[in-house]
Order: C-alpha cells, then sequence, then structure tokens
C-alpha cells in the first residue's frame, strides 16, 4: 500500500528480467518506553529506527534477501545525575540486521549464507542472527557460525565476566567496543517425525571461545527435545546437558530443561492457553557450576537476567478479539536454582505483563504493553510502559 517508495535505485542495476521478481522497501520503526528502578528514579527512552530491504526470488530456488538497520535511542532520567537531565544526543548505531543467500530444491535440500537467523531446538543455547552458513538434508541440519562482526547489544553474547565487561553503549571514538564477543558456534541437529503429528529432536553444538582473554570458555551442548500434537493441545519436553572447559582446561558442567503445554480454547475467540517453565543449573558444586547459554536474553519484560541459575514458571493467555486486534496477558515466576546464601528466599519475584496490538492495515501496526515486577523481598516494585509504532513502505 505504501511500498515502492524508498531503495529505488536499487532496480536500475538489475535486468528486467529481475526486476519482476524483485521487492524492497522501508520500515520504520518507533518505540517509547518508561521505567522505574531500586532507587524509585523514573527513565524514559524513545527509539527510532529504519530497516531498509530488498528481497529477490530468482528461478530454479535461489533468492536473496538484504536488510539494514539504523538505530538511535533518546534517553532521559530524573536519577540526580545532571548528564541524563534531558533528552540528550543519541548515537546512531548501523547494523547490517540481515544478509542471506539461499537455494532451495523441493522439500528435502536447502542452503543458507549469510548474516542468518538461528535457534536451537530448544531455544534456550543460541538464538538470533548470526554469521555463517546453514545447510538441511531432509532431518538432517548442519551450521557454521561466527559472533565476532555483530553489534554487541543486540547479540548479546555474555558468556564470561570479560564479554559482560565489555557490554554497554559505544561511540564512533571506540569502534572496537561496537562487535561481540569472538565466537565459533557448530551445530549438528536431527529431527525425525513420530506417527502422523510428533517430532523428535537430537541436536549439538559446539562453541569455541576465540578472545584472548584469562576467562576463556569452550562449552559443548547436548540436547533432546519432544513435540506432541493433538487437535488442540501440543506439549513440549526438553532437556540438555552442557560441558565446559576454561583457559586451564578445568571441566565444568550445566544442565537444562523446559516443558510446556499450549492449549486451544474451544469457541469462536480464536484464543489459547500457554504454560510453561524452564530451568538452568546454577552454582551446585565444583562440578556443576551453573549453565551458560550463548546467547543471554533476558527471561522477563521487566528480569532482564538471564537464564542462568535460574527457573521460570509461566501462565500466558492470547487472544485474537477481531481481525486486526490481539492482546495478550501473562504472569511469571521466578526463582534462584541454587542456594545463595546472600539471599532471604530461593525466590526472584513476580512478573504480570499486558500487551495489546492494532494492525489495521499490513503497513501499520500500533504496540502497547505494560507490567509489573514484584520481588520477593522488601524491595519496591517496578514497573514499565512501552508503546511501538511500525510503518511499513
Amino acid at each position: 500500500m505504501m511500498k515502492r517508495i524508498a531503495l529505488v535505485f536499487a532496480l536500475i542495476f538489475l535486468s528486467a528480467g529481475i526486476a519482476f521478481s524483485a521487492d524492497f522497501g522501508l520500515l520504520f520503526d518507533q518505540k517509547f518506553e518508561a521505567w522505574n528502578d531500586e532507587a524509585k528514579n523514573t527513565s524514559y527512552s524513545y527509539s527510532p529506527s529504519f530497516t531498509p530491504w530488498f528481497s529477490w526470488n530468482g528461478s530454479q530456488g535461489l533468492s536473496l534477501y538484504f536488510s539494514g538497520l539504523v538505530s538511535m535511542q533518546y534517553n532521559n532520567s530524573d536519577d540526580g545525575i545532571d548528564a541524563n537531565d534531558g533528552w540528550g544526543e543519541p548515537v546512531m548505531v548501523p547494523e547490517l540486521s540481515r544478509f542471506s543467500l539461499s537455494y532451495r530444491y523441493g522439500q528435502l535440500f536447502a542452503v543458507d549464507a549469510g548474516r542468518i537467523f538461528y535457534s536451537d531446538a530448544m531455544g534456550m543455547v543460541a538464538s538470533g542472527l548470526f554469521d555463517g552458513i546453514q545447510l538441511r538434508i531432509g532431518g538432517l541440519s548442519l551450521g557454521a557460525f561466527y559472533t565476532g562482526l555483530l553489534y554487541k547489544d543486540t547479540a548479546k553474547i555474555m558468556m564470561t565476566g570479560s564479554d559482560a565487561a565489555d557490554a554497554g553503549f559505544w561511540d564512533w571514538d571506540n569502534v572496537d567496543l561496537y562487535f561481540a564477543s569472538k565466537r565459533a558456534l557448530f551445530s549438528l541437529r536431527y529431527d525425525k517425525p513420530l506417527l502422523e503429528y510428533h517430532n523428535f529432536t537430537f541436536e549439538a553444538l559446539a562453541q569455541f571461545d576465540l578472545n584472548n582473554a584469562e576467562d576463556k570458555l569452550n562449552s559443548q551442548y547436548c540436547l533432546m527435545q519432544m513435540e506432541f500434537l493433538a487437535s488442540r493441545v501440543s506439549i513440549s519436553l526438553g532437556g540438555l546437558f552442557e560441558a565446559m572447559q576454561n583457559k586451564d582446561g578445568d571441566f565444568t558442567a550445566g544442565v537444562g530443561a523446559l516443558a510446556s503445554i499450549r492449549m486451544e480454547v474451544p469457541g469462536s475467540l480464536n484464543d489459547s492457553f500457554k504454560l510453561s517453565g524452564i530451568f538452568g543449573s546454577g552454582e551446585w558444586n565444583d562440578i556443576f557450576t551453573g549453565f551458560t547459554p550463548v546467547s543471554s536474553a533476558g527471561q522477563g519484560n521487566i528480569f532482564s537476567s538471564p537464564l542462568m541459575g535460574l527457573w521460570v514458571a509461566k501462565a500466558s493467555y492470547d487472544a485474537r478479539l477481531i481481525s486486526s486486534l490481539f492482546a495478550e496477558v501473562s504472569f511469571s515466576v521466578f526463582g534462584r536454582a541454587y542456594d545463595d546464601p546472600a539471599a532471604d528466599s530461593m525466590l526472584h519475584g513476580y512478573e504480570v505483563w499486558a500487551s495489546l496490538g492494532w494492525q489495521p492495515m499490513d503497513d501499520i501496526r500500533v504496540n502497547f504493553g505494560g507490567g509489573a515486577y514484584i520481588p520477593s523481598d522488601d524491595a519496591d516494585t517496578l514497573w514499565k510502559i512501552s508503546a511501538g509504532l511500525s510503518l511499513s513502505f
């Protein structure tokens, strides 16, 4: 509807035959957030971003996709620090969002190369964009990826203290602080359909630390997952084992697990209810020192800790109220997967979150969300609200 306004110059370099199978556009996102912290300070942020994209589908299964990303973030806080007062000038962050060259041959063979999306079967070890190649032959998948050219705040590769110390904002005078931790990741996955609606997945991953740091960490993962599908119910059960080696060759281990059940609610309303649990081991002894994923994604909308020594139980309900209006509400409980002598309880706290999405047409989407996090100790409740607008040209 608002297509073909940006990137017109791209077609100049394409032949007439190719142009008919090409598409391009520009996605403009705006996001506003407000939240408080433990000191009762209120902060605000406004984040505009621009994503130009181009896609081409050739003959005989060949295709190309490219997208860039330019984002900024304006911040304002009442934390009493003069430098944080007012809407400061943001740092413009450029990213190669996704670039993939793909080839498909029927349903049995596919290969993707470039900056492509990868997630392990359980979504617990690594998930996001990675530079590399992935090959799929029937139910077998092979992948080889590298993280060192990604933008660090998007990739969130924080496996060690050195990785975490390098996290944060960067500027054009410190370009080296732009890149994520240098790690190589290899995956081998096998999916086996069982009967008509069920599936078994086995996956092995190996991660190699390419950084020159004292806390260098290599890791290997072995995971298995079962999925059971019925007419209105889907169940997933999975478990994983992680082996780790530091720079001196010392061996440690971690384990993880997940379980979920999703039920479509009978009736005319398109809605469903989901119960899920996820677990990552903590500091148990000299051998089991905690599950350490490659991607350190936060486990809540307000509670931002990654799945390291953590368990999460979550109940959520989502509904499509009308064709253009979507709603979801969730309640989560966060707990420690190890005994912390410094903590009064094994619980971290509770989070409730509600969101509403309105898409009146394909090129416009509006999102609203808000919620609260209630710590298990005597700390004050944290809150957060979010609003977003996406326009596709």
